[in-house]
């Protein structure tokens, strides 16, 4: 009986020594846990659109040729791309984070019209670069359509236009309050990335870039379908 509880108070020390360890190897191995919990709730996203926008037109009050004047104010069409981060809590609660970029030219034609300086206003044209910046509520519907699963989303946030230095023809950067929706279906392809393709749309009022001799407050809206890819975490 002694020697036995020799041989105890012997590994004493040792597993004074182990237990703080193996407590520790608990807590880490706890923690990545944790964090993939989480992280399961994210997914990152990149997809190519491309940019239709509606042509507006209106009639124009300018202090700088004296005189009323109609001109029609239009988008050429364009590719882009589209970054959006998404967190699900439920498939009822969701959140998106996006930014989209791509680079379009505003036509404007004109009636002809000058100004008492002589200075003349004709059809123009002016190349911007514009980028999204919205967030907006999340909705993934805990069910399946033809293998993908159904999601909408709307929100809004700043679409910023930006002329660029050689094709702005001088004009400043203007940004202008959206308000978008968008629809669309996505397919796990791995356990960890999928396709997503969808359908959205731009609210905003059309871009003047602060000049008075274009201002004729439109709201127009731009369409963009979408095809990319994702991965969750």
């Amino acid at each position: 009986m002694l020697k036995r509880y020799a041989s105890l108070l012997a590994l004493l020390p040792v597993l004074s020594a182990v237990t703080p360890m193996a407590l520790h190897a608990q807590d880490t191995a706890a923690a990545p846990t944790r964090a993939r919990r989480v992280l399961s709730h994210f997914d990152i996203g990149v997809s190519g659109i491309a940019f239709f926008t509606k042509d507006v037109s209106g009639t124009v009050a300018s202090s700088s040729f004296g005189q009323n004047y109609n001109f029609t104010q239009s988008a050429s069409s364009a590719a882009g791309v589209l970054a959006t981060i998404r967190a699900q809590k439920s498939p009822w609660k969701g959140l998106e984070f996006n930014y989209g970029y791509g680079r379009t030219t505003e036509s404007y034609t004109c009636c002809n019209v000058s100004s008492n300086n002589g200075t003349y206003l004709g059809p123009f044209q002016s190349q911007a670069t514009a980028s999204e910046y919205t967030i907006g509520y999340l909705v993934r519907p805990d069910r399946k359509i033809f293998g993908f699963q159904p999601y909408v989303a709307a929100g809004a946030g700043v679409y910023e236009f930006k002329p660029t230095k050689n094709g702005g023809q001088g004009l400043q950067p203007q940004a202008r309050a959206t308000y978008y929706y968008s629809v669309g279906g996505e397919s796990m392809i791995t356990p960890s990335f999928g396709i997503r393709a969808g359908f959205r749309q731009l609210y905003y009022k059309a871009p003047d870039f602060g000049q008075n001799y274009l201002k004729i407050t439109k709201t127009t809206f731009t369409s963009e379908p979408q095809v990319g890819i994702f991965y969750h975490f």
